[in-house]
């Protein structure tokens, strides 16, 4: 099973849920009962031990600004400061 990070905003609130799960479908299917449904079409799915939200974790990268990263956000990050 893989952690994901599943990241819900609607207006100004925002909320954020770790779950493990076997795909990203699966997690996000999971974490619909811990959403309003309002929120529904804004949830989004990272996993937690994507390689390049590792490599930027260990470059300093705070986990508050991590959080806001999608997978494919932690890879053009790592793209654009060089790390890869």
């Amino acid at each position: 099973m893989t952690v994901y990070k599943i990241k819900g905003q609607s207006g100004t609130v925002e909320q954020l849920i770790t779950l493990s799960a076997e795909t990203p479908e699966q997690a996000l299917e999971d974490a619909k009962k811990y959403f309003p449904k309002r929120m529904h079409g804004q949830l989004s799915v990272s996993s937690y031990e994507n390689e390049y939200r590792e490599l930027l974790r260990k470059n300093g990268y705070p986990e508050r600004v991590l959080d806001q990263f999608s997978d494919e956000d932690c890879e053009g990050e790592c793209e654009a400061v060089g790390i890869v």
